[in-house]
C-alpha cells in the first residue's frame, strides 16, 4: 500500500487564487494529469490526497478558521473552503476519468471527526470497501466538525496521510511538491535524508518578495515533524518534486529517485 499527497503547490496555481478567470485559472491541469498518469502507470494500490493549494488556504486564513469557532460569521468561511476543496477535487477526478482511472471522492468534512484539531475519527470502513473493489479512494484537506471546544477545524492532507498510513500499515508514504524537498541550513541545501536533528535547520520556504509561504496546516516544519512520525512507526516517507517528471513513479514501484527521504531511525 502506498499512500500518495499531491500538494496544492504542485497542482494548483497561488498566484491565481483572485483570478476573475475564474476555479480553473487556479489548476494546474497538464501537471495533475501527468502524475495520476504515473499513479495509473505505477500498478501499484494508492490511497490518493489532494491538498488545498490556492483553493483553501487563503480563504481558511481570511476567516480565522485555525483556531476554529469564536464567530458565527465563520461558517459562512466554512461552507465557502468545503466548497472550493471539492471543486478541486472534481477537477482531479475529472482528468482521472479521461486516464481510465477509477477513483473515488471521499471528504473529510463528512467522513472525519476532529478533537481539537487533530483527527479523532476516520471512517476507515468505506476506504477499505472501495480498496476491495479495486478503486482507489481519494480524500483532500478540508474542513471538519470538531467534537472538542473549537467546534470545526481544519483537516489538513498532511494529517489525513498520518492517519491513514498508520491505519493501512502502508510500506511508502510520498508527499508531492513543487521543490525538490527540505532545504537546511543558512545556503538551503537540500537535505536528501532528513533526521529529528535537522529540525532546527530548515530553511523556511519564501514567496514572492522575499515572504514565507502561507499555510494554514502548518508550513514546512510541521510536515518533517509528521514525516519523522510516519517513519518511525515503519512508513518509508519522501518528499519530493512533481515538476519532475517520472519521480512520482520511480517512488511508486520502489526506487529512490531525488528528494528528502524520513526513513525508520536504527534501533
Amino acid at each position: 500500500m502506498k499512500v500518495v499527497k499531491l500538494g496544492g503547490s504542485v497542482i494548483t496555481n497561488k498566484r491565481a487564487a483572485g483570478s476573475r478567470k475564474g476555479v480553473r485559472a487556479r489548476f494546474v491541469p497538464g501537471v495533475a494529469r501527468r502524475l495520476l498518469k504515473e499513479i495509473r502507470d505505477s500498478k501499484q494500490e494508492v490511497i490518493l490526497i489532494t491538498g488545498a493549494g490556492s483553493f483553501g488556504h487563503m480563504l481558511a486564513d481570511r476567516h480565522g478558521l485555525k483556531l476554529g469557532y469564536r464567530e458565527d460569521g465563520q461558517w459562512d468561511g466554512y461552507c465557502e473552503v468545503s466548497r472550493d476543496v471539492r471543486r478541486l477535487n472534481l477537477l482531479v477526478l475529472d482528468e482521472a476519468l479521461r486516464l481510465g482511472m477509477r477513483l473515488i471522492s471521499i471528504p473529510p468534512s463528512v467522513s472525519v471527526l476532529q478533537a481539537e484539531g487533530k483527527v479523532h475519527y476516520l471512517d476507515e470502513g468505506v476506504f477499505r470497501r472501495y480498496l476491495a473493489q479495486g478503486i482507489t479512494p481519494v480524500t483532500f484537506g478540508d474542513v471538519s466538525l470538531d467534537m472538542g471546544k473549537r467546534r470545526f477545524s481544519i483537516c489538513g492532507g498532511d494529517a489525513l496521510a498520518l492517519h491513514l498510513s498508520q491505519l493501512f500499515g502502508a510500506d511508502r508514504a510520498i508527499f508531492v511538491s513543487d521543490v525538490d524537498g527540505i532545504l537546511v541550513g543558512e545556503r538551503g541545501q537540500l537535505a536528501r535524508e532528513f533526521t529529528r536533528e535537522d529540525l532546527g535547520r530548515i530553511t523556511p520556504r519564501k514567496g514572492a518578495g522575499g515572504k514565507e509561504v502561507a499555510d494554514v496546516t502548518g508550513g514546512i516544519a510541521a510536515k518533517a515533524r509528521l514525516s519523522l512520525e510516519l517513519a518511525a512507526s515503519g512508513t518509508e516517507t519522501v518528499i519530493l518534486n512533481g515538476r519532475k517528471r517520472g519521480r512520482l513513479l520511480d517512488a511508486l514501484k520502489g526506487g529512490g529517485p531525488v528528494g528528502t527521504w524520513f526513513r525508520r531511525p536504527p534501533a
